[in-house]
């Protein structure tokens, strides 16, 4: 049996060119074979041949219709939340015409009789596109993205595999404005100058104390810009949303393989299916197992992960998913580097000033219940629950850097950390699609609720000085024993929201949000006295208005506000921090080809933030709140199929930030981690037009600017560029598919240094790494 590897799917024109040039008198457009489960669907009024392709094209249905029966008809607009068979019974009301499931293909006859259609087979297999049209989860809406007054990238899955992308970070790569941090534990991400801490996980904020497993990613959707109108209190600059992988209706398993540089070894399992016969339920069951060393010093790290999930889908109006995610890590507490004057210390790839003991141990499960449920053909309703545990210990070396002479000096301190944090999250939300006064609209409006606490215990050791860090002996450094800081945080927030893209004529679309949040935010010492104290309410207004220029290209403007709770952090004397707040100006333009398998984004944007955190220039392991900062740039995106045998994704960034006011003498300074220019770019040619068998080839290309390496600008990291390549085979035995795929990342063994803010932490680039990878797909 052959089956459709289930991840995000581009249609085909091949097939209706084959059709054509035989005479068959049919055209197919293929994708995935129909699901029954409810999706959203946007679809205007158009020639009923195009509303088709487009139908093809959103469902992943692989569509047969005579030519000759579809020629001179129009079709309704159908949007809504809808199984692929209604959204084809409402585009064909009126027409005469019928659709019919006939194998893993559906035919569109006319209702008196049968077409008789010459033979042609269609292959389930499917060109891998690089590139999606909507994000409908991350945009609180089903309006089309060349409509939507925003900047959003999607990383499709393809394009994860392309690049064997195994942290969050790797796969954020290719996105125009996003810079990797430094850190070994969780994300830090730097996204139009400011950091960004939290990752989204289908729509909610989680706070994670470990990094992102993509085992169980379908996609990554990024947000660039404010985001408070649709997810409430949260990083300024952007956010980060993982689609999670759903539970399909036709049964697929994938077994893969990875071994590479450095000792690195990962096995991923991926099974999906029904469960039991015609009884609406179906599972899915992701995991993976890692175990690595590293050119690192001490940097080895293991990790168990594993996420089933299961749907229940009644009747087509209703779905219920329950999905669960359980990880166990054991990672280095890798501080990297210092600095040596105004540059990254000139010390071995593999220093670590840590020893083979400076670890971390971190459990983490998730826990997400969410329903939806078609109350009126227009009208949904859906509801939300989702709950985190993580805890976490580990002992460290912190590292403070002192240059009084030629060979430097280091001060060197052991910390245990243990970290516990507990968080929970609620949300009530009522879509649709009306047609109010005469216009098409495009409505959510609900509530969310979230509550957390967090412990945080460190001891520190006594500070040791080594007398030079190009010898370093740290064996001597005195333990950790005495409890120094603890720190209770516990939080809660309330907001409510309402969103409504109008489509006011046929070029014209106009986006107003809004978003009023009441959030309170209280820190304690170890006996629990209440140390502060902070309570906050905030309205954070989204306006944007989209322009059609031309079918396929459009211009957009708009304005953000938005207001966040400093990540529920403290200072170093546990005081909680104001909170940030942020106001975005935003134009661009957008454009499409005709078959929407090619798309590109131009922004330009003003951003400027008040009360922002940064790492302490005296202490890395704490922060500080300066006053306001502000960016300014121009981001360019393009991705998707130059030809059937050519995949493009690129982009360009040209950002210029800077402080404007702050309490402790860095006004005019550049921000760190933000180099003036960035470029990026992979390409994947495939011998074979489409890439499902035969031989693929990819290059990716990364170049960036100099970019400071703190708020002081006491030391700078030097610009660099790097080269990635890649191999693929890809061949069927049986009923199975399977790919064999070799990276060569960093090929030139380029030296280059990640930012942290912080002289005391400076990260090294992997140098050349090889990785090898053998999937099996039935």
């Amino acid at each position: 049996m052959h089956r459709s590897r289930p991840s995000l799917a581009r249609f085909d024109l091949a097939p209706l060119a084959l059709a054509a040039a035989l005479g068959l008198g049919a055209f197919a457009v293929q994708a995935q074979t129909a699901p029954a489960a409810q999706i959203d669907i946007a679809i205007t009024a158009q020639p009923l041949a195009q509303a088709l392709t487009e139908l093809a094209r959103q469902a992943r249905l692989t569509l047969m219709v005579p030519p000759a029966l579809v020629a001179g008809r129009t079709a309704p607009a159908v949007s809504g939340r809808l199984t692929p068979q209604q959204a084809l019974d409402r585009l064909l009301a009126g027409s005469g015409l019928v659709a019919t499931h006939e194998g893993n293909a559906v035919v569109v006859r006319a209702v008196a009789g049968t077409v008789s259609l010459s033979t042609i087979t269609v292959s389930e297999d499917r060109d891998i596109g690089l590139r999606a049209d909507d994000a409908p989860m991350t945009t609180k809406g089903i309006t089309p993205l060349i409509k939507t007054p925003m900047s959003v990238q999607v990383v499709p899955q393809a394009l994860i595999d392309d690049r064997q992308a195994n942290t969050l970070r790797d796969a954020l790569e290719t996105v125009s404005g996003v810079n990797a941090g430094s850190t070994s534990l969780h994300e830090d991400i730097i996204v139009r100058g400011f950091p960004l801490y939290d990752t989204y996980r289908n729509g909610v904020r989680t706070r994670r104390i470990g990094v992102t497993e993509l085992a169980n990613a379908e996609r990554v959707d990024i947000l660039k810009g404010p985001s408070s109108t649709q997810f409430g209190r949260g990083d300024m600059s952007g956010m980060f949303n993982v689609v999670t992988k759903k539970p399909l209706e036709e049964r697929y398993l994938s077994l893969q393989q990875q071994v590479g540089s450095h000792g690195f070894f990962q096995t991923t399992l991926d099974a999906t299916g029904p469960l039991g016969k015609d009884n609406g339920l179906f599972y899915r069951l992701n995991g993976s197992l890692e175990d690595a060393r590293s050119f690192r010093d001490y940097a080895g790290n293991s990790r168990k992960f594993i996420a089933p999930s299961l749907s229940w889908r009644p009747n087509a109006d209703t779905q219920v998913n329950i999905d669960l995610e359980v990880s166990r890590d054991k990672s280095p507490i890798d501080r990297g580097i210092v600095a040596y004057a105004n540059r990254p210390a000139d010390v071995p790839l593999n220093r670590n000033f840590g020893e083979d003991f400076t670890h971390y141990r971190n459990n983490e499960t998730l826990l997400s219940i969410d329903a939806s449920y078609r109350i009126a053909p227009t009208w949904t309703i859906r509801q939300k629950y989702f709950v985190q545990q993580g805890r976490g210990k580990g002992l460290e070396y912190l590292q403070q850097t002192e240059s009084p002479d030629s060979v430097g000096m280091v001060r060197m301190a052991r910390r245990i950390q243990q970290r516990d944090i507990d968080n929970q999250f609620y949300s009530l939300e009522f879509a649709g699609t009306p047609a109010w006064l005469g216009m098409k609209h495009d409505f959510s409006a609900g509530f969310d609720h979230n509550r957390y606490e967090g412990r945080f215990d460190f001891r520190y050791g006594e500070l040791e000085t080594i007398p030079n860090l190009f010898l370093p002996v740290t064996s001597h450094v005195p333990p950790a024993t005495a409890t120094q800081d603890t720190i209770f945080n516990r939080g809660h927030g309330t907001g409510f929201y309402v969103q409504d893209q109008i489509a006011l004529s046929e070029k014209i679309n106009l986006l107003l949000a809004g978003r009023y949040d009441r959030a309170s935010v209280r820190t304690e010492n170890p006996v629990g006295t209440e140390a502060s104290r902070a309570d906050d309410t905030k309205f954070s207004p989204r306006l944007g208005v989209v322009y059609t220029l031309a079918p396929g290209a459009s211009v957009y403007a708009s304005y953000t506000e938005s207001f966040s709770d400093a990540n529920s952090t403290a200072s170093s004397k546990g005081q909680s921090f104001k909170p940030i707040e942020a106001k975005q100006y935003e134009i661009g333009f957008k454009a499409e080809s005709e078959n929407k398998d090619f798309f590109t984004t131009l922004a330009i944007y003003d951003l400027k933030k008040q009360n922002i955190v940064v790492p302490d220039p005296d202490d890395s392991t704490n922060s500080v709140q300066i006053g306001t900062a502000r960016s300014r740039g121009l981001e360019w995106d393009v991705g998707g199929r130059l030809t059937r045998h050519l995949n493009l994704t690129a982009s360009y960034s040209y950002t210029a930030a800077k402080v404007l006011r702050d309490t402790t003498g860095n006004e005019g300074n550049a921000l760190y981690g933000v180099p003036r220019h960035m470029g990026k770019l992979f390409l994947r040619y495939d011998l074979q037009a489409g890439g499902v068998q035969g031989w693929s080839f990819g290059v990716g290309m990364v170049a960036l600017s100099k970019q400071q390496g703190d708020t002081a600008n006491s030391f700078q990291l030097p610009g660099y560029g790097r080269i990635d390549l890649m191999a693929a085979y890809k061949w069927r035995a049986g009923a199975a598919r399977w790919t064999a795929q070799v990276n060569i990342l960093n090929t030139g063994d380029k030296k280059y240094y990640l930012p942290s803010g912080s002289r005391d932490e400076v990260a090294v680039g992997k140098p050349r790494t090889l990785l090898a990878s053998l999937r099996m797909e039935y």
